[in-house]
């Protein structure tokens, strides 16, 4: 075990707090206990004499005697003995002896100091001695109100017994308290630092093995299961990330291979013809031809992994208000030879009214061109695609529809990933990378590239779903 570990760290944590805590409990109950015990005695007593005084002064007087009755003054200060639970006497005011429950042989009893200063003051004097109360109390007696002194002497030994008895109760509940403790702690830091130990071996595992490492299974509901589920979920990711890595490189790879090669074959096959004395001019315009679509191709390429390139290094792109009926314009017309040469034509629906969207109007029209694209070289010939430009309340939108034989249902989502090309593409396809662009350039103008169900209808229909823009038409017009 370390010295400085996390295991002797919480476990030093746990002993400290117990203890703080059990001192703590013991200063708060025990210190105050005994005090607030000889409280509630003495005020026991003192309740005890108060509640008496209507029955004093209730006393008759005894006709033989002209002096309060005996018996009755008797009755009262058994009554007030059972009440205060102490011994009762009482004396004149004089200071003599009148009543007394047990016989006083000392000429100068031990309460007397009390009796006359309560005699003197009028008012109820009292004092702790050898661990006795004695109070003295002024009373009127009788119907003359006679003034008599009644004084209560209560031993107070029980307020230490009780003391006592708590507080080795609490001793007792303490270190049990304090072992249960400690044992919870041992078991507690015991578990948690197993389950560490196990996401510490699987990150050493990851090192050491890569990304095919088992992830750490862990299902506890707390901090540390969910440590180990984002460790694994980021160690998913990775894997997803590393197998995309090594498809793009592949496919890249592929990808440029097959143009080099048919490039390099083309121009030697059309440096041969040159040194020929011989030279075939149709077939050295058509390997220039063929040579320049492989040319032409590998710049796409080259386009598309640039822009992927500046998609992961998230380039800020421009928010600004833009007219999407004047983008359908500009991007179609840039497709008017490729439309001609295939025999399609682009049908531009404009909307009724300007349809002014927030965003990038380079994302926006690469979007387009994507999407054009994509339309003329999956379009028979004499067919026709529409480009429509529309709004709502809450969105501006362009459509691009084709008349090409559509998206299977199982590749609508698969066909917006990178270097994925749907299979009705045929053998003309692109690298799989027009879509994923698209749809990330749409994401990134807090927009959406969707594709939408075709109703039955024969070609895909592809929307771009933007936030309008406020424009104010007059400051337009006035530029």
């Amino acid at each position: 075990m370390k010295a400085f570990g996390l295991r002797p760290r919480l476990f030093a944590a746990l002993i400290l707090t117990s203890a703080v805590t059990l001192v703590v409990a013991a200063a708060a109950l025990l210190s105050p206990l005994e005090q607030r015990l000889r409280t509630d005695g003495q005020q026991a007593v003192y309740n005890a004499m108060d509640s008496t005084r209507p029955e004093f002064e209730e006393v008759n007087i005894d006709p033989a005697t002209n002096r309060p009755s005996f018996s009755e003054l008797t009755h009262t200060a058994i009554a007030l003995r059972q009440r205060s639970g102490g011994q009762v006497t009482i004396l004149n005011n004089r200071l003599e002896t009148v009543y007394s429950m047990v016989r006083l042989d000392l000429n100068v009893p031990d309460f007397y100091a009390e009796a006359r200063r309560a005699e003197q003051t009028h008012k109820r004097a009292a004092a702790l001695r050898g661990g006795a109360l004695i109070a003295a109390q002024p009373m009127r007696v009788g119907p003359r109100h006679e003034r008599y002194v009644v004084v209560v002497k209560r031993r107070l030994d029980y307020v230490s017994s009780s003391f006592h008895t708590v507080q080795n109760a609490f001793i007792a509940a303490a270190g049990a308290g304090f072992g249960i403790a400690l044992l919870l702690g041992i078991a507690l830091t015991t578990t948690l630092l197993r389950r560490l130990e196990r996401l510490r071996d699987a990150t050493r595992e990851l090192e050491q093995r890569g990304l095919d490492a088992p992830p750490p299974n862990d299902q506890g509901r707390d901090e540390i299961g969910e440590l180990a589920r984002a460790f694994a979920a980021m160690q998913t990711q990775l894997r997803r990330q590393e197998t995309a890595r090594r498809a793009f490189v592949a496919t890249a790879s592929h990808e440029l291979r097959t143009p080099l090669a048919s490039l390099h074959g083309m121009l030697e096959l059309l440096e041969e013809d040159l040194d020929s004395e011989h030279l075939d001019l149709e077939d050295a315009r058509e390997r220039t031809t063929r040579a320049r679509e492989q040319s032409r191709r590998l710049s796409q390429l080259a386009s598309d992994l640039l822009d992927l390139s500046r998609l992961d290094a998230e380039i800020e792109l421009r928010r600004e208000p833009l007219e999407l009926g004047e983008i359908c314009r500009a991007v179609a017309a840039e497709f008017d030879l490729s439309a001609a040469e295939r025999h399609v034509h682009i049908n531009i629906k404009p909307p009724p009214s300007p349809c002014w969207a927030a965003a990038d109007p380079g994302a926006v029209a690469r979007i387009v061109r994507i999407l054009l694209d994509n339309a003329l070289r999956v379009g028979p010939a004499n067919s026709s695609i529409d480009l429509e430009a529309s709004a709502n309340e809450h969105w501006r939108r362009l459509t691009v529809r084709d008349r090409g034989p559509g998206v299977p249902a199982d590749e609508r989502d698969a066909i917006f990933e990178r270097f994925t090309r749907g299979s009705t593409t045929g053998s003309g396809g692109g690298f799989g990378l027009g879509l994923a662009i698209g749809r990330e350039l749409a994401t990134r103008m807090d927009g959406a590239l969707e594709l939408l169900d075709s109703g039955g209808d024969h070609g895909a229909s592809f929307s771009l779903r933007l936030p309008p823009a406020q424009v104010n038409v007059d400051e337009l017009a006035d530029q």
